[in-house]
């Protein structure tokens, strides 16, 4: 071999283990931002002034899911609720003398299960809260969410989110505390919830008690970086009964750019733990990061693999050919290369620099690869929508930026290519004050072979979804 393997998988866990002490610290900081700006303000305007733009994509700047994320999770949502009502149907004793098997809904009397992996700091949290009040009031159904995070400080600061935004924990005997607004869920027999966690350690227990209100419970599991997709299969099973861990979610969303940043190693890698989401939950919802975030890094680091693949040509040819000493040189420029390289070692994988100093891991995706590897892992139904065209601060900060992020994806979706480009001319015009007319639209902006490669030309993110075909 032209290098060590050992060698490279210590390097490789190094590297994974100064991906969560960086996640830690950036989380940590964020955190006490919001704790000290919280003492000062109320809490809705403590969140809006501690968090500020931290990266090229504006994606620690925003604590809501985009407008396209809101509109697919909650479909989601509403599908895996009325799928809930026809098993209630189907359940249904149809004589005395024949009482029919119970449901899975009828059988656990519980909220709809939604697992959140790579939680972060609670971005989702708005969105449950939306949907838990949604489910309450049209199917009298509570929201239950596993939020699991490999970073112990992400969770300290979705649950100090949660508890700004009126969750309260459980105490000992099972009930919420209550409020002047807000009977607690367990007097509620049809939002009975699943039974706690069970205690990550002891220092961390209390600090990641379950939450309950407003329909909605959260329950927090801090996982392992270095786990395979399938110990994080099983930690996430052990949090049900023995009876009800046959696919007990009924969503999985991944959110924005999870996937992405999720390595390829021999234990561990995106496709398999979608793998393992197909075969614990009904449907899936995945943001992952598109060819068009952080082209300068990626560029820089398929260079750096370039060279690798090289050094690593050059010390088989020396081995080969009993050149010991140039042998020995190449070993030492491998051991330094993968270094440099780190986790980014296959294509389109790369680190980018964040504006407080962590180099980040992250990896792109095209649109047909998309599909393809939720439909190997086990999803059919598998569709693609555009999360966003523009900076995620922007569409959130900005509400014209917003209206036109959201009409340009509505038309290209539709394959209204020419539309998109009109609606955009006419936005230029305007801004810089000059006719239309003026303006070369002789040929059409966006590559309209089709939709896929018109989705690799705008999106920064997709949202793919499936459902699991072993579930069907």
């Amino acid at each position: 071999m032209a290098h060590n393997d050992g060698a490279v998988l210590e390097i490789l866990s190094s590297a994974i283990k100064r991906q969560v002490a960086a996640y830690d610290e950036r989380f940590r900081r964020s955190l006490e931002e919001v704790q000290a700006a919280a003492a000062r303000l109320s809490s809705a305007a403590a969140q809006e002034r501690a968090y500020g733009q931290r990266d090229a994509t504006g994606i620690e700047a925003v604590h809501d899911a985009m407008p396209t994320e809101q509109s697919v999770f909650s479909s989601l949502i509403a599908e895996s609720a009325e799928e809930a009502l026809q098993d209630d149907d189907d359940g249904l004793p149809t004589s005395p003398e024949t009482p029919s098997q119970p449901s899975r809904f009828q059988r656990q009397k519980r909220a709809l299960q939604v697992l959140d992996f790579g939680c972060g700091d609670g971005r989702y949290l708005r969105q449950f809260l939306r949907s838990a009040e949604h489910l309450h009031s049209r199917y009298g159904r509570g929201l239950s969410v596993v939020c699991y995070e490999v970073s112990v400080e992400a969770l300290r600061s979705f649950h100090f989110a949660a508890r700004q935004a009126g969750l309260k924990p459980t105490s000992k005997n099972g009930e919420t505390a209550k409020t002047p607004l807000e009977s607690p869920i367990s007097e509620n027999p049809i939002l009975e919830f699943p039974s706690d966690i069970p205690s990550l350690d002891p220092a961390a227990a209390e600090a990641f008690e379950k939450l309950e209100g407003h329909h909605l419970q959260l329950r927090f599991l801090l996982g392992s970086a270095e786990a395979s997709a399938t110990e994080v299969q099983e930690q996430l099973l052990q949090l049900f009964p023995a009876e009800h861990r046959s696919r007990p979610f009924d969503v999985v969303v991944i959110g924005w750019g999870t996937l992405s940043s999720i390595p390829r190693l021999p234990h561990l890698s995106p496709d398999s733990l979608l793998e393992a989401f197909a075969a614990i939950s009904y449907k899936v919802m995945n943001v992952a990061s598109t060819i068009n975030n952080h082209v300068k890094f990626q560029r820089e680091f398929a260079a750096k693999r370039q060279a690798l693949e090289d050094v690593a040509k050059a010390a088989e040819d020396a081995q080969a050919s009993g050149e010991h000493d140039l042998f020995e040189l190449k070993q030492r420029q491998l051991k330094w290369l993968h270094t440099k390289v780190g986790l980014a070692n296959f294509p389109r994988s790369y680190y980018y620099k964040v504006n407080t100093g962590q180099w980040m891991f992250y990896a792109a995706i095209t649109a047909e690869d998309e599909r393809r590897r939720l439909e190997a892992s086990g999803f059919t139904d598998v569709q693609l929508h555009i999360c966003n065209i523009i900076n995620f601060f922007d569409i959130s900060t900005k509400p014209r930026a917003a209206k036109i992020n959201a009409a340009v994806i509505r038309l290209l979706e539709r394959g209204d290519v020419w539309g998109a480009q009109l609606l955009l001319s006419k936005a230029v015009a305007k801004a810089y004050g000059r006719p239309l007319s003026e303006l070369n639209c002789q040929s059409c902006m966006f590559n309209g072979e089709s939709v896929m490669t018109v989705f690799d030309q705008v999106a920064r993110y997709f949202i793919s979804t499936g459902r699991s075909i072993s579930a069907m």
